[in-house]
């Protein structure tokens, strides 16, 4: 006899899923003894459901699939908002919800965790909007119904809603006799059609240029994009959220596109082309620096998760996976490119009082950090001046960097790296935020003590939310200001005994601190800065407000 429980952990566990991100309840315990009891599974209990969401988005990053276990109501919609910053960033979530019985929920008793109003599937329904699918399991439908969520959750690469009901985890799961999954049929010829289109396109152009995004990388393309942009030798830009998806140490690559923001050299290349693909890319607000770009549409080529779109007109039904990997086996038919080099300015000036023993600035920092780099590192960048610093050094080749700026929840960055370090746990984890963000999920430095992470943190301390202080009319109102934490001492005091930990005022000491990391030690470094200093880009948003 098959369990419904346990067949779904058996299906996720053919996925690749290792570690359940969660926080046990009694309508889950259900879930959470099956998934304790399995030895292809670990259940990694976190401090709480937003951090455990965080954590699932940090491991799908890394994984490409990752699962969320909460409680009824109080739990579900403690980790609503990762779910959904999952939902806008394209990463395959699937959340186990475990349900009250189903007797309960019938007659609607008044039991704990509920609204008092016998609205059993009000938080169900609320999950609708940021889920692609969603179930709830018994013994009856479990094998459709989980071939179904998981269907969609390939097909759109965003989070699942699975809820079980504690009484019927334990159902027995009925078998169809004969049955077989549907499969999704590979439509191969369609994508070589469009691949050859584009190549005919590319090969009446003079002056193309490529924008690689993201989405490629979420729908399983990011290889095939490497070798289409290498055999092809087309000059490339990453915009915002795009950052690290392709090697920026290739000779292709000429700098972050940020609409008219900074960095003019790279627009004027980028829009002065006459044609223009784009993989996987979307114009959002910090894509498009703010929506300053100016792309002519009529030259833009957009190859999107299960579209191409050529001008105003659209070729449906194709997988961006299929069209990447017919461009990179058509790649060595386009004449050979000469790109103009790197165009980008990495980081702001030198400021003129910054030596050793002075302020650490801008280009102190970011310089330092990149300095340290090494192949193979997973950088994780908080969301606001952290990312807007990060995303204009050159990165090292074979680094792999992460942020969430689409859905930038403050906060993020934090459990999002723990995540990353349970899904690559052979890999270093350099960590960076703010102290603002990093107050939000602090909690987290507990997990990575707790499981034998040891990452490289990097809390920068400039006194407050400092992209708000640049954004808003004055940045010395009251709400801009955090509490005054003693940030060294948090990491022995969530379990990182034996961490490195110190905080660092000038550029000499943050190197030295730097150089003073040793292999497999957690560190934990507060970076104190000057209140106002900013990256470029930051200064350059503060300006337009």
């Amino acid at each position: 006899m098959t369990k419904v429980i346990d067949y779904l952990l058996g299906q996720l566990s053919q996925l690749g899923i290792e570690h359940v991100f969660g926080v046990p309840g009694d309508y889950a315990f259900p879930i959470n003894d099956a998934i304790t009891a399995r030895k292809d599974m670990r259940w990694v209990g976190c401090s709480n459901e937003l951090n455990a969401a965080y954590a699932a988005d940090g491991y799908a990053r890394v994984r490409g699939i990752a699962a969320l276990n909460t409680t009824y109501g109080v739990g579900e919609l403690s980790a609503i908002n990762g779910v959904a910053g999952a939902y806008a960033e394209h990463l395959p979530v699937i959340h186990l919800v475990g349900l009250p019985k189903r007797a309960v929920i019938d007659e609607k008793r008044l039991v704990h965790h509920t609204l008092g109003n016998g609205q059993f599937m009000a938080f169900h329904d609320a999950a609708a909007h940021i889920v692609c699918a969603q179930t709830i399991l018994d013994g009856q439908n479990c094998v459709q119904e989980v071939e179904r969520v998981l269907a969609a959750l390939h097909r759109e690469r965003r989070p699942i809603y699975i809820g079980i009901p504690s009484d019927a985890a334990h159902d027995e799961v009925v078998i169809v006799e004969g049955h077989k999954p549907p499969r999704a049929q590979p439509n191969k010829a369609q994508a070589e059609h469009v691949a050859k289109r584009i190549i005919a396109q590319l090969e009446q152009s003079k002056t193309p240029c490529v924008l690689p995004g993201i989405l490629t990388a979420r729908f399983g393309g990011q290889e095939a994009m490497q070798q289409f942009l290498k055999r092809s030798g087309l000059p490339y830009a990453t915009m915002y959220m795009d950052k690290g998806v392709v090697d920026e140490q290739d000779a292709g690559f000429i700098g972050m596109y940020s609409g008219h923001l900074v960095q003019e050299a790279v627009a004027h290349f980028v829009e002065q082309a006459d044609l223009v693909l784009t993989l996987g890319a979307e114009m959002t607000d910090f894509n498009t620096g703010t929506f300053t770009q100016n792309l002519n549409p009529e030259r833009v080529i957009s190859v999107m998760p299960h579209e191409v779109r050529f001008g105003d007109g659209a070729v449906y039904a194709v997988a961006l996976v299929e069209v990447m990997e017919a461009l990179a086996a058509l790649a060595g038919t386009l004449p050979a490119y000469t790109g103009p080099g790197y165009l980008g300015t990495e980081l702001a000036p030198q400021q003129a009082d910054e030596g050793d023993d002075g302020a650490i600035r801008t280009h102190t920092l970011y310089s330092a950090v990149k300095d340290h780099l090494r192949a193979g590192d997973i950088v994780v960048s908080e969301t606001g001046t952290i990312a807007m610093g990060m995303g204009f050094i050159r990165l090292p080749e074979g680094v792999r960097y992460e942020e969430q700026s689409l859905w930038g929840a403050i906060g993020w960055a934090t459990p999002a790296a723990f995540g990353m370090a349970m899904a690559a746990p052979h890999k270093r984890v350099i960590l960076l935020t703010g102290e603002g963000s990093h107050q939000l999920t602090v909690q987290a430095v507990g997990e990575f003590a707790r499981f034998g992470c040891h990452p490289l943190i990097l809390v920068l301390n400039n006194d407050g939310y400092l992209i708000e202080r640049l954004l808003c009319d004055d940045g010395e109102r009251y709400y801009n200001d955090v509490a005054s934490w003693d940030y060294t001492a948090l990491a022995r005091a969530f379990g990182g005994k034996d961490w490195h930990c110190e905080r660092v005022s000038t550029p000499k000491a943050l190197r030295q601190a730097l150089a003073a990391v040793t292999p497999g030690q957690g560190a934990y470094l507060e970076v104190i800065a000057p209140r106002y200093d900013a990256p470029m880009m930051a200064e350059a948003m503060g300006k337009k407000q």
